[in-house]
């Protein structure tokens, strides 16, 4: 009756690499992260699925390199027209402006 989730390790997030002044990140390493986190969130877009907490600490990176989408408690199914959804998504700071102004109704752009 238990139920266990076993994950890949993961060494840190891109919020500790990014507020870490000795980590020096090249183009290279940059552009890596956003084709990375771009595969991501295509992968789940085409599989109808929000994030909807997109940001740095949610996107966690191993020592090869390698970033991972994490954190899906506020991931949702998308698709209905009618579904109503709540505007009280994605930590304040990283929040599209269509959900700050209070858009109940929104798509992948959110994600963004």
């Amino acid at each position: 009756s238990n139920v266990s989730l076993v994950f890949d390790f993961m060494d840190t997030d891109l919020e500790i690499i990014i507020k870490d002044n000795t980590i020096i990140l090249t183009t290279a390493n940059i552009k890596a992260y956003i084709v990375q986190t771009l595969q991501g969130l295509e992968y789940l877009h085409l599989n109808w699925i929000l994030h909807r907490d997109l940001k740095p600490n949610n996107l966690l990176v191993n020592s090869s390199g390698v970033l991972k989408i994490g954190d899906f408690g506020l991931a949702k199914l998308y698709g209905s027209p009618n579904r109503v959804n709540t505007h009280q998504v994605v930590t304040r700071w990283y929040r599209a402006p269509e959900l700050l102004f209070g858009a109940k109704q929104y798509s992948t752009c959110i994600d963004m």
